[in-house]
């Protein structure tokens, strides 16, 4: 009868126990809208792809629709149709250049607007304005130098030829960036950017709404001198150079179990964390299925300075990771393990069941995480 029970409670094909909770802190999240808007003077477009990054479409959608924002971005004809289902009466751009009709004629049904970076994408759109006699809104996508979509300068198509059946609202690219001098590969792409527009005036058309910054371009040199900025991790308060921004969302969960261990143990998978004194250890049950020390590495960094990091980091046993208990930063000892990982809590007093506080990416975190708004 027991077995009956629980087999009856539990669904084998989705059986996940995340012992973690991806918090989402409200006032931070708006508080980032203002800095934000304060510090480029633009319209702000908020980039919700991903599902919200991670943190629910419409979670983020309803923390931040009262805060003046101009367009929404989405990378997927499901975003758009949710934040639509969601209520959203604002504009919404869809950022992925689609080719495929059924899809554009819904994006043309829902009011969304469509990057046009593709050349197959005019007949298509030509098409849907005949069969419904709506001019499909469009903003037109420029590669300035990221590789992935867009019109190259001089394949822009004469946008002059299509005004009267499409409707020419914006224009925009997306900054690929450096590993090296950000600054000098943005100004590169933004000069490029610059000689798409006057190439899409010499049309005579008007090019709209521009908009080039990212997040990271956005908190670094503000819009650039065009109208808008595209933001999402900075609106989570997750990048990657000085700013005023509040962290606005992290991952908490509790200690499991707290013990000791002796100088000289080895600790975690393949025993790479090696004890350099007597240690009070904490485990956490949470890992890599939180999206707990993942990182997208891509392409390996080969530079000699990255090279000398990583050697003082292994040579001086430097933590890659801490965690914050009790207030107090603690580091992960030994290597994150899929549901769980080691901390060490020796200048920390800690006790079964305190919170754990652990930065992370929340595209990363698992669906299965719970989601909490504050």
């Amino acid at each position: 009868m027991c077995d009956e029970l629980f087999y009856e409670q539990i669904n084998a094909n989705s059986c996940f126990d995340k012992n973690a909770t991806l918090v989402i802190k409200q006032e931070a999240i708006v508080h980032n809208v203002k800095c934000i808007k304060e510090a480029t003077g633009a319209k702000i477009i908020a980039v919700v792809k991903e599902n919200g990054y991670g943190l629910g479409v419409a979670n983020l959608y309803n923390i931040i629709k009262d805060q003046d924002i101009f367009m929404y971005a989405v990378t997927s004809p499901c975003e758009a149709i949710a934040l639509r289902q969601e209520g959203c009466k604002a504009d919404i751009l869809l950022l992925t250049p689609i080719t495929d009709f059924s899809e554009l004629l819904l994006m043309v049904t829902h009011d969304v607007v469509i990057a046009f970076g593709n050349k197959k994408q005019i007949h298509e759109l030509l098409y849907i304005n005949e069969l419904t006699g709506k001019r499909p809104r469009v903003h037109v996508q420029i590669d300035s130098g990221l590789g992935r979509y867009g019109f190259n300068v001089d394949d822009i198509p004469n946008l002059k030829l299509y005004e009267d059946y499409i409707s020419i609202e914006g224009c925009f690219s997306h900054l690929a960036g450096s590993i090296n001098n950000y600054k000098k590969s943005v100004e590169k792409q933004v000069r490029v950017f610059k000689m798409a527009i006057d190439k899409i005036k010499e049309f005579d058309v008007d090019p709209g709404i521009c908009h080039i910054a990212n997040s990271k371009a956005a908190i670094s040199f503000g819009a650039l001198g065009f109208d808008a900025v595209r933001v999402g991790s900075a609106i989570l308060g997750k990048v990657s150079v000085k700013n005023d921004l509040e962290e606005a969302v992290w991952l908490e969960s509790k200690v499991f179990s707290v013990y000791n261990r002796q100088e000289g143990e080895h600790i975690g998978y393949r025993g790479e964390a090696e004890l350099k004194r007597d240690s009070s250890l904490a485990v956490v049950r949470v890992g890599t299925d939180c999206g707990i020390g993942m990182t997208q590495r891509g392409t390996t960094d080969f530079t000699f300075s990255n090279f000398i990091k990583n050697l003082f980091r292994r040579i001086s046993s430097v933590p890659v990771l801490n965690v914050w208990i009790n207030g107090k930063k603690s580091p992960v000892i030994g290597r994150v393990g899929v549901s769980h990982m080691t901390i060490d809590v020796t200048e920390n007093m800690v006790k079964e069941g305190d919170i754990v506080k652990v930065q992370v990416n929340p595209l990363l975190v698992h669906p299965y995480v719970k989601r909490l708004v504050i």
